[in-house]
């Protein structure tokens, strides 16, 4: 094995899941949209007919433009009508506010991606536009659904790679009521989604004008987009969102898969690919210009870091472990502890006598297996084996990369040297020597077995929350709370709650409102896999 850590991590505290981002869930838990329209725009059948001269590529039409001051860019916009912008002009410039905002954006973005980081200005496009600047189109993208759009318009050549002149689009206010779909078109919205949008799009513009516009491996077009809105805009945390949706079912988001959805979820990537020596990304898609396919172009920009992927994704797998009440530290999630945990794919109750897992998996897909154990005292505990294989050939290689692999490992009650130690339970993981290269992290945490709510009382001037002890519950899962009085009336609508570790006790959070009087009360606790329970909890 090339890398091989036990990891020892806190779990006291609450697991935190105020996010912003989690006010859609749902999105997270099954699929999420398309924030960027590049792929629409660039699939292979309409290149191809631009290219044969079959359809002319048309850009919108708008009333008005203004240029920078560097004549970089040429934003066009409207001022009345379905587009319109909001025509505030603060400055007096004789610019609409938000236009005045999009241009500043896309010069931040030139000053970060070009100026700082390296990579190569975008080409002109002559005329077209009306001047050889950019064109950026103000319009309103909202019942689309997409925060922005590079649009590949003009072949520049063919050989070694096909490079295309782009022009963007980008939405007229992105606001919080736009909708596509039957959902929010945005989770981050006015001027931070406008300027996410500019650094993300502008460099689309870079990739396909300046290194190559291909069809293969769009994972990592897209994951270079959005670190780049991480890169130029650090304080907007729209990646966190997606990068949720990885971290709640990390066995749908395999970083070796091509779509380019799949590199919103792993933006956060280009934090690992930043912390190695000299430019990792950039020294990809220089690879990528020369006819490379990307992945195999990461892969040998990672070596000549004197690394290797491997060792890049295994310290990644790790910091997708550090995330929620273990988010304390984590070297390329920022506000880590604002971000979900990490979800376990299975659940499983260990006997004594230990037990085999065994399974296959894709390389470079992440999973998580919790076991519920007995530590040597007899005091129950829980242990977390995160597994992921890791294999810079089988990504370089488009044959091999999606064909599953073999795992085996014992989970031990009397480890012994060569074997992973399960912090704080006495157990130990010994990887099968049949098993391929491996990311493994591994944590465990003896549980205080508690029957009583806590704090008791509930000092509503310190907390609103209590935590309620749920026996044999699954982390991760939902029971329902409800709050009696002692006549057995309801004082507060019953409540769904999320089982999660605090203070080395399984348990579920509520939080009583407000309005309620001080004094005693019930708790009716619904797990729906056992009786429900009942316990007499005081409030003041």
């Amino acid at each position: 094995m090339a890398w091989l850590r036990n990891c020892i991590v806190s779990r006291t505290g609450l697991v935190l899941f105020a996010f912003l981002f989690y006010a859609q869930t749902s999105w997270a838990q099954s699929s999420i949209p398309d924030k960027c329209g590049f792929a629409q725009r660039s699939q292979a059948q309409r290149l191809e007919a631009i290219k044969r001269g079959e359809i002319q590529a048309t850009r919108p039409m708008l009333q008005k433009f203004a240029e920078s001051a560097t004549g970089r860019f040429r934003v066009h916009y409207d001022v009345v009508g379905a587009n319109a912008v909001d025509t505030t002009d603060a400055s007096g410039n004789g610019l609409p506010d938000y236009i005045d905002e999009c241009i500043s954006a896309l010069e931040h973005a030139w000053r970060v991606e070009i100026d700082t980081l390296g990579y190569t200005p975008p080409p002109s496009d002559g005329a077209d536009g009306g001047s050889p600047a950019l064109d950026v189109y103000v319009q309103d993208l909202g019942p689309k659904g997409f925060y922005g759009i590079a649009t590949p318009d003009r072949r520049l050549r063919e050989v070694p790679t096909p490079l295309w002149v782009c022009y963007l689009e980008v939405d007229n206010d992105y606001s919080p009521t736009d909708s596509a779909s039957g959902r929010p078109s945005y989770t981050t919205t006015g001027l931070d989604a406008l300027r996410i949008t500019c650094a993300h799009e502008f460099h689309h513009a870079v990739q396909n004008g300046c290194y190559a516009m291909v069809e293969q491996h769009r994972m990592l077009y897209e994951l270079t987009s959005t670190w780049m809105e991480m890169r130029c805009w650090p304080e907007v945390r729209d990646w966190a969102f997606y990068a949720s949706a990885l971290l709640t079912r990390p066995e749908q988001w395999s970083f070796a898969r091509s779509p380019g959805r799949n590199g919103y979820v792993w933006g956060w990537f280009g934090n690992a690919l930043a912390a190695l020596p000299g430019n990792v990304l950039r020294s990809t898609w220089e690879r990528i210009g020369q006819a490379r396919p990307p992945f195999a172009a990461l892969v040998e920009a990672c070596t000549a870091a004197g690394t290797s992927i491997d060792d890049v994704f295994c310290s990644a797998v790790e910091a997708m472990y550090r995330t929620g009440s273990r988010g304390s530290v984590n070297p390329y999630m920022p506000g880590a502890s604002l971000l979900p945990e990490l979800s376990p794919l299975s659940e499983r109750e260990i006997p004594r006598d230990g037990l085999e897992v065994s399974g296959t998996s894709v390389p470079f897909t992440v999973m998580l297996t919790r076991l519920r154990l007995t530590a040597p005292t007899g005091a129950r505990a829980t242990g977390d084996v995160l597994l992921a294989f890791n294999n810079g050939t089988s990504l370089s290689n488009d044959t091999l990369r999606e064909r599953p692999l073999s795992y085996r490992y014992r989970l031990t009650s009397e480890p012994t040297t060569g074997d992973v130690p399960i912090s704080a339970t006495g157990w130990g993981v010994r990887l099968s020597d049949a098993t391929p290269s491996t990311c493994l992290v591994v944590d465990g945490i003896a549980l205080i077995e508690s029957t009583s709510a806590f704090p008791q009382p509930l000092d509503r001037s310190a907390s609103r929350t209590m935590y309620v002890p749920v026996g044999g519950a699954t982390i991760g899962s939902s029971v329902t709370i409800s709050i009696l009085n002692l006549a057995m009336q309801p004082v507060q609508p019953a409540t769904s709650a999320t089982i999660s570790i605090v203070e080395r006790r399984v348990v579920a959070a509520v939080e009583i409102n407000e309005d309620i009087a001080p004094g005693t009360y019930l708790l009716f606790v619904d797990d729906r896999r056992s009786p429900p329970t009942m316990q007499k909890v005081f409030i003041k």
